[in-house]
């Protein structure tokens, strides 16, 4: 077997080499045994299903991470709304006391929410595309490619319900009325 042939990589840990050969070539490899017989070699696919499982690992921490993000964050704006209630009466009041409707009212919450959702959804794909890219390059040595499709519809996700639950929650501050806002001052 040709020097060529043995490409070697070291590590603090452990010696990797990968070996091409071609057919007449494997019988050249049982010498190669016998002279280092504690080589251990692992085929392609094995490596390859390592690293599947490793990435399916990690995959699961990261979606494990990111529902408990989802979770904090809903009880976060469900929270803020609840302590946030009174002054949207007012604000909705007053807006209503120029003239507008109720629609236009609801027009601006949900402008107001997805404005929320965009951050929300910006910050969140921004960490995991940063994390992704530091695990490929840290563990793989590989540069991270995310699927645009999955993020797109992860954004459109993130924003349909960060506005859904912040509409759905705020609707009581969608039923004050300038009668209660001049019965409150």
């Amino acid at each position: 077997m040709p020097p060529s042939a043995l490409k070697h990589v070291q590590s603090p840990h452990y010696n990797m080499a990968s070996i091409e050969l071609d057919d007449k070539q494997w019988p050249t490899l049982a010498t190669l045994w016998q002279k280092f017989p504690t080589l251990r070699m692992i085929s392609l696919k094995e490596m390859t299903e390592r690293f599947d499982s490793i990435l399916a690992m990690i995959t699961k921490v990261i979606s494990g991470f990111s529902v408990m993000i989802v979770i904090l964050a809903a009880i976060v704006i469900l929270a803020s709304i609840n302590a946030l209630e009174p002054k949207e009466k007012k604000k909705n009041s007053i807006i209503m006391s120029f003239g507008f409707t109720r629609s236009t009212c609801l027009k601006l919450n949900i402008i107001e929410w997805l404005v929320t959702a965009s951050i929300t959804a910006m910050g969140a794909i921004l960490g995991t595309y940063i994390a992704g890219l530091l695990i490929y390059q840290s563990q793989f040595s590989l540069t991270y490619k995310p699927d645009l499709v999955w993020l797109i519809l992860t954004l459109s996700l993130i924003l349909s319900l960060v506005t859904s639950l912040g509409i759905y929650a705020s609707r009581n501050s969608l039923r004050s009325s300038i009668k209660q806002l001049m019965a409150e001052t």
